[in-house]
């Protein structure tokens, strides 16, 4: 009885996340409730790396189930968090800020497309451990820096810069470098106990100091990514072994 349930497990949690990703949106707006929407959409990021985890172990992945994460995604990681941005602080660039949304919704939605071909061709996790560009979750995510910043102090909100910032991370998402997937993280049974409490301690900081926290994973997130870059010469040589072996490799990462 309880396996005929599992094919609705993971799409339930990728409906979760969009329902989150909608109501981060009307509290900004509504209630301007930017912390809440934070959190929500850092909860709804979660949901969207565990829900094809939790479909790979139960063996019910399904065509109806790619498309609808993708779906999730994009409102999520790109709709939700740019119209946050723009109706915190673009939009007194008028055409410029709107300019930058675009720009940010778009590389978006390429971003999405990209993966979802590249992933189906097995070029995407040319290793399994990393992911090629920015994903949207966490482009989503950093977009928040200048407003948490501004938020906490840290330095006067400047709309010029939110808009340069967001149009930044916005070709980190179709870039071709190459950031941490989750799958770095490989957590054995004997280490099951401690990582839980662990989880449980970053869970406790972040509802008692969500922007502290945010800042503190996002420069994390940052120095990770750094070191990948300067530091990995053998995946940039498997990648161009994986150029050479498919010539239509460099096409489907356009």
């Amino acid at each position: 009885m309880l396996k005929r349930l599992y094919p609705f497990i993971p799409n339930a949690l990728t409906l979760s996340a969009m329902c989150l990703g909608l109501t981060a949106l009307r509290l900004s707006y509504v209630r301007e409730d930017i912390y809440t929407s934070l959190m929500l959409l850092l909860i709804a990021a979660f949901l969207d790396g565990i829900d094809g985890k939790i479909a790979r172990r139960l063996k019910v992945e399904s065509p109806v189930g790619a498309q609808l994460d993708s779906l999730a995604d994009f409102l999520n990681f790109c709709v939700t968090p740019t119209l946050i941005i723009f109706e915190w602080h673009l939009k007194e660039l008028y055409f410029f800020g709107w300019a930058a949304t675009l720009i940010f919704l778009t590389g978006g939605a390429y971003r999405l497309a990209r993966f979802n071909v590249m992933y189906s061709k097995g070029v995407e996790n040319i290793s399994s451990n990393y992911f090629v560009g920015v994903p949207t979750p966490a482009g989503a995510i950093l977009i928040f820096l200048p407003m948490v910043l501004a938020l906490e102090g840290y330095m006067a909100a400047s709309s010029i810069f939110t808009a340069v910032y967001v149009t930044f991370i916005a070709f980190l998402m179709i870039s071709h470098i190459k950031t941490p997937s989750n799958r770095l993280v490989n957590i054995k049974k004997k280490q099951a106990p401690v990582a839980l409490v662990i989880a449980g301690i970053i869970i406790i900081a972040f509802i008692y100091a969500p922007l502290d926290m945010y800042l503190i994973v996002i420069s994390a997130y940052a120095l990770v990514t750094l070191f990948l870059f300067f530091n990995d010469s053998a995946y940039r040589q498997k990648k161009l072994e994986q150029k050479n072996r498919d010539p239509n490799h460099g096409t489907i990462e356009k």
